[in-house]
C-alpha cells in the first residue's frame, strides 16, 4: 500500500478513528525513545508506590487547564 493510499483512508476515517489512530502514532513515536520510555518507567512505579490522583483531583486540574485554554 502506498502512502497517498494510507493518506486517503486515514481521511476516510470518522473522528474517533482518527482520534485513535492519532494515539498510536503518537506511542509508536516513542517506542524507540529511551528517555521518554525513563520517564514512563519512573511516572509507574510513583504510582505503585501510592502516588495518585482521585478523578476529583483530575476534574478540578482538567477545568483549571481548560479555563487556561490548555
Amino acid at each position: 500500500m502506498s502512502f497517498a493510499e494510507i493518506k486517503e483512508r486515514v481521511a476516510a476515517l470518522n473522528a474517533e478513528e482518527r482520534l485513535e489512530l492519532a494515539a498510536l502514532i503518537e506511542h509508536l513515536s516513542h517506542t524507540d525513545d529511551l528517555e521518554y520510555q525513563a520517564e514512563l518507567d519512573r511516572r509507574l512505579a510513583a504510582m505503585d508506590a501510592g502516588k495518585k490522583h482521585t478523578l476529583a483531583e483530575m476534574t478540578s486540574l482538567h477545568k483549571e487547564l481548560a479555563a487556561k485554554g490548555r
